[in-house]
């Protein structure tokens, strides 16, 4: 059996990634910040699914020091990865305040890089194994709205990219998902196109069927990516004056 481990499977996504991956007879361990939340995850699934062998812990991505230890811990190596973290609160607050920011930047990036480094050590040395990681179209260009979570996530993408042309030749697959917006707590209050937006459920079943496939670079809705072509594409002396976006 294939077993594969969730970092962030509390969040809305994560958890439909996870009832993804159960249905497909994958054992699982699955982090999240809250305990009650875990515990609640794993007790509806071993209802649904009582064969299922489910690990819960208790991970914060942004705490680097406890990355080694985590993984050291796991009896089972995972042959896949799910990386699911995503944090976007408030950009105005993330300007003026060095905490925000700083969580900004380590929950979508630094964080997840940290502990993909340690994961993919390891299955280099097994010479197989997938990770797959959220990135988002946020991070093709840096707009007004979002620039600070844009560039984080800008940051993860590239490190996934550099990262999956030095692990091919060692049967290492990574696999980096630009998504879009989502239904999610995280997209609360944001002014959201219903034709561009996806459900949680959709999302996390695409992600699964991604990761399993071993595409490299996937734009989950797709009109996505020839959105992002032409924005990339606006000159700078035009694009600097445009209204918010």
């Amino acid at each position: 059996m294939n077993h594969a481990l969730v970092v962030g499977a509390t969040s809305d996504i994560g958890m439909h990634i996870v009832e993804s991956l159960t249905k497909r007879g994958f054992s699982l361990s699955l982090t999240g910040r809250n305990k009650q939340k875990l515990d609640d995850i794993k007790g509806k699934l071993n209802f649904r699914f009582p064969t299922t062998s489910i690990d819960t812990f208790v991970l914060d991505i942004t705490n680097f020091s406890s990355h080694t230890l985590f993984y050291d811990s796991l009896t089972t190596k995972p042959s896949i990865v799910f990386f699911v973290p995503g944090y976007y609160e408030d950009q105005t607050k993330a300007r003026e305040d060095q905490t925000e920011l700083l969580k900004t930047i380590n929950t979508n990036f630094s964080g997840v890089a940290s502990l993909i480094n340690i994961i993919s050590l390891d299955m280099e040395k097994k010479g197989n194994g997938t990770i797959v990681a959220i990135s988002s179209v946020a991070g093709d260009r840096g707009r007004q709205l979002n620039y600070i979570y844009g560039s984080a996530k800008a940051g993860l993408t590239t490190y996934l990219s550099g990262l999956r042309s030095l692990l091919f030749s060692k049967g290492v697959q990574i696999c980096t998902i630009q998504l879009g917006p989502v239904y999610t707590k995280m997209s609360e209050g944001h002014n959201l196109l219903p034709w561009l937006t996806l459900q949680p459920e959709v999302a996390g079943e695409l992600i699964v069927k991604a990761g399993i496939s071993k595409k490299d670079l996937v734009y989950i809705r797709w009109p996505w990516r020839w959105i992002m072509m032409v924005i990339r594409m606006i000159p700078e002396w035009i694009f600097k004056r445009l209204p918010p976006f």
